[in-house]
């Protein structure tokens, strides 16, 4: 064998050395990838089932602290799926165990999530609408104040925006809680490409509006968000009636009643409603 063949074959040698190192080494990283994601899968489950212990307590009602404990540790598994089936029960307005902020907060972490979780989210926040405040910026879920998920599910649309509806309306007739409403249903009909949705919520904005103008402002701010009132115009002038005739029925009920509430409302003093809408 002349040398250049003893070159070539010591070459070929020497790459296939390599590439067997390489792809031992990769099998060793997927392998050790693998044990770290059943280990990191074991341990949220053990900490998962920890969490459920706050809630066990038998002979006495569970800690209100730690049961927001438990359900909060519960999201940052990302088991928010599992919170907010136990939200269901804990949330109840017969024997509230946690309160309103602590259960909002849940929600977020379930509307941000996936699944079937957003829908019981949503239904949740619907069924105690009624116990929250539209002023308090910790009694609506930052996930969709201001945003929008327009990948939500046709029923869970429905449910949160009946449930800022029906959250308004159990509300003293305020300024504040006018602007409100009007920055957050401008904020889903914005992030909604849907005609239908936008449809039905640019009739709801038009509700509002005529009380809008008697305000004499311009700009409207909630949460992050700010608002012209001639964007707020063109939204209520978008409105459409839903080709559900059941569906309509009921937008045309919350538009009524919006209507009649919004022009009730009085103005508020800065001076004495700024830390309680900050």
């Amino acid at each position: 064998m002349n040398p250049v063949s003893v070159g070539v074959v010591a070459a070929l040698v020497s790459l296939s050395g390599i590439v067997v190192g390489w792809l031992t080494a990769r099998q060793a990283n997927r392998r050790l990838n693998h044990e770290h994601a059943d280990e990191e899968a074991r341990l949220r489950l053990d900490a998962a089932m920890r969490a459920g212990e706050l809630f066990s307590a038998k002979d006495s009602p569970a800690d209100p602290a730690a049961v927001a404990s438990g359900l909060l540790a519960l999201t940052k598994l990302d088991n928010a799926e599992l919170a907010v089936a136990l939200l269901v029960n804990l949330w109840s307005e017969e024997t509230p165990q946690v309160a309103p902020e602590t259960a909002v907060l849940v929600v977020d972490a379930a509307l941000r999530s996936t699944g079937n979780a957003q829908l019981v989210a949503a239904e949740l926040l619907c069924r105690n609408a009624n116990r929250l405040d539209p002023c308090h910026s910790l009694h609506w879920p930052s996930a969709i104040d201001g945003d929008w998920d327009q990948d939500f599910c046709p029923k869970t649309k429905l449910l949160l925006i009946d449930a800022l509806v029906g959250m308004t309306l159990a509300h003293p007739n305020t300024e504040d809680a006018l602007r409100s409403v009007a920055v957050r249903l401008y904020g889903v009909w914005r992030g909604d490409e849907n005609p239908r949705v936008r449809g039905c919520v640019g009739r709801l904005i038009g509700a509002v509006v005529p009380a809008l103008r008697q305000l004499g402002y311009i700009d409207f701010m909630q949460g992050k968000k700010t608002v012209l009132l001639s964007e707020l115009e063109t939204a209520a002038a978008s409105g459409t009636h839903n080709p559900d005739g059941y569906l309509d029925r009921m937008v045309e009920d919350r538009c009524k009643k919006l209507c009649s509430w919004a022009h009730a409302c009085e103005h508020a003093d800065p001076a004495t409603r700024l830390a309680t809408a900050v």
